[in-house]
C-alpha cells in the first residue's frame, strides 16, 4: 500500500509540473500577443525634416554631395546650403552650392522654400570639392543697422565669399542677387584669416626650378572705390597688400647654404636682413670680400635705411640666369623693398648680383645697383 501512494503521490506532482509550464507558456504567448497589438496600433509620425530629393526643387539632373544647415542671413534661422556637381568629370567636377530659405510666396504669403544661386565671377565654378563654410563680420554694416555675417567658402585652393544684398524677408526674388560674391580666389595654396580677414594666395608659378613662390596678401575694403576685395563695380581683386617671393616652406631651409640654386641664396639673404638672431649668420650668404663690406657698411644692396634702422626686407621679384652645375658664376637680379624700423617703406628697389661659387656653395659676391 505504502509503495501504490508513494507512486500515485508522483505522478499527480507530475501533472501539476506540466500544468503549470503550459500555464506559464499561454501567459507568455498571450503577453507577446498583446504587446504586438499594442505595437501594431501605433501611429506612424510624420517626418519633421525637408527631403531635399523629394520636397525641393533641386537643379535637373544634378549630383547632390551635401546639405548643410547653416545661419546664411543673421535672422537666427537656419537655412540650407546644397552643394552639388554641375559638370560631372568622371568621378569628380566643379562644384556649384544653393541656399534654400524659408520665405513668403508674394502670392499667397504662405511659407515657400526658395532656392538663392551663389554666383561666382564669370560663372566659375565655386570650388573643386566640397568646401568649409564660416560666417564672418568681414564687412563692418552702417550704423544703426543689423550686423550680418557674410558668407565665407574655403578649400585649400579656393576662397569664395558672399555679401547679403538686402533683407530676404522683403521678396523672394534672386535677380539681383540676394548674395553677392565681393572675393573670389583660386590658386595654388589659399588661405582666409578668420582674425584679420586677411586672404593669402600662394602660386608656384615662373619659380618651378627652384621651388619658389609667390604670396600676395589681400585685404578686404569697403568705400566708394573698394566693395570688399573687388574694385567696386568690376570682378578686379583690390591690389594686394604686400606681394613677395618667399621659400615655399614660408622659412629659410635649413639646408639653405648647399642649394644649387644661386637665386636662393639671394632670397635667403635678404629674409635675413634685420632679424637679430638668424638661424644662419647673414655673412654666410656672403663672399669673404662682400663679408668684409657688409661688416665695415659699405656693402651696396639696395637698402636706403642704415642698417641699425632697418626692420626687414621682402623680395618682390627675382629673376636669374639659368646655371649648369659646373657654371661658377651666377647672376640674380631682385626687386627689393625694405622698411625701417619707424615703418617706413621705400619703392621697390632693382639690386643685380653676382654669385660666385666657393667650395661648391654659391656666395654673393658683388651687387650693381
Amino acid at each position: 500500500m505504502t509503495n501504490q501512494s508513494n507512486h500515485r503521490k508522483a505522478t499527480v506532482e507530475g501533472i501539476m509540473r506540466i500544468a503549470r509550464s503550459l500555464t506559464v507558456l499561454a501567459l507568455c504567448l498571450l503577453l507577446a500577443a498583446l504587446t504586438a497589438c499594442i505595437r501594431r496600433s501605433e501611429p506612424l509620425v510624420p517626418a519633421k525634416t525637408l527631403d531635399f530629393a523629394q520636397d525641393v526643387p533641386l537643379p535637373l539632373g544634378k549630383p547632390v554631395l551635401d546639405v548643410q544647415r547653416v545661419d546664411t542671413d543673421s535672422d537666427k534661422k537656419l537655412e540650407w546650403v546644397l552643394f552639388y556637381r554641375f559638370d560631372q568629370v568622371g568621378d569628380g567636377g566643379p562644384v556649384a552650392a544653393l541656399v534654400y530659405d524659408v520665405v513668403n510666396d508674394p502670392l499667397s504669403q504662405l511659407p515657400m522654400v526658395y532656392p538663392y544661386k551663389l554666383r561666382t565671377p564669370d560663372q566659375d565654378y565655386l570650388a573643386e570639392e566640397v568646401p568649409n563654410v564660416g560666417l564672418y563680420n568681414v564687412l563692418a554694416e552702417p550704423a544703426g543697422t543689423t550686423p550680418r555675417n557674410e558668407l565665407v567658402f574655403s578649400t585649400a585652393h579656393e576662397v569664395a565669399i558672399f555679401r547679403l544684398t538686402r533683407d530676404p524677408d522683403a521678396f523672394a526674388a534672386d535677380n539681383s542677387p540676394l548674395y553677392r560674391c565681393i572675393g573670389f580666389f583660386r590658386s595654388d595654396a589659399v588661405a582666409f584669416d578668420p582674425t584679420t580677414f586677411q586672404v593669402t594666395v600662394t602660386s608656384n608659378a615662373g619659380f618651378e626650378r627652384s621651388q619658389l613662390v609667390t604670396r600676395s596678401y589681400y585685404q578686404p575694403a569697403s568705400s566708394d572705390q573698394f566693395d570688399g576685395y573687388f574694385v567696386a563695380s568690376t570682378n578686379t581683386l583690390v591690389p594686394p597688400r604686400e606681394s613677395q617671393v618667399d621659400f615655399s616652406e614660408g622659412k629659410i631651409p635649413d639646408a639653405i647654404l648647399d642649394t644649387p640654386y644661386p637665386e636662393k641664396i639671394v632670397l635667403a639673404f635678404y629674409q635675413t636682413l634685420g632679424k637679430p638672431k638668424p638661424a644662419i649668420d647673414i655673412l654666410y650668404y656672403l663672399s669673404s670680400q662682400a663679408a668684409d663690406a657688409f661688416k665695415k657698411g659699405t656693402l651696396k644692396y639696395g637698402s636706403p635705411f642704415a642698417p641699425d634702422k632697418l626692420a626687414r626686407a621682402i623680395v618682390t621679384e627675382l629673376s636669374y640666369v639659368a646655371t649648369q652645375d659646373t657654371e661658377v658664376v651666377g647672376h640674380v637680379k631682385a626687386w627689393v623693398v625694405f622698411y625701417s624700423t619707424s615703418n617706413e617703406r621705400s619703392n621697390p628697389i632693382e639690386v643685380n648680383w653676382r654669385l660666385v661659387r666657393v667650395e661648391n656653395r654659391w656666395k654673393m659676391d658683388f651687387s650693381g645697383l
